[in-house]
């Protein structure tokens, strides 16, 4: 995802600003999806990795990246896996 784009995007829900996943995080995130631990706020079980995702600290969730697009939609979006 390009980074000058990132700027001008924010959460949907909370308006809050969002980050890139880095790659430990995106690790972590994809090793939950694999397991089938990682349902999204619709109730889907995400049974593929992600490209990349968006974090919102405030709200505590994740949006992905598919493809190199963001999906910015409120049920698209995860609890953040919180690596230590």
């Amino acid at each position: 995802m390009d980074e000058t784009l990132l700027e001008l995007l924010c959460a949907p829900g909370c308006r809050a600003s969002l980050r890139l996943a880095d790659p430990q995080e995106l690790a972590e995130i994809n090793r939950q999806i694999q397991m089938r631990h990682v349902r999204n706020r619709d109730g889907l079980t995400l049974d593929s990795e992600l490209d990349g995702s968006l974090i919102c600290e405030s709200e505590r969730t994740c949006y992905p990246i598919r493809d190199g697009l963001p999906f910015l939609i409120a049920g698209e979006a995860f609890d953040w896996p919180n690596t230590p």
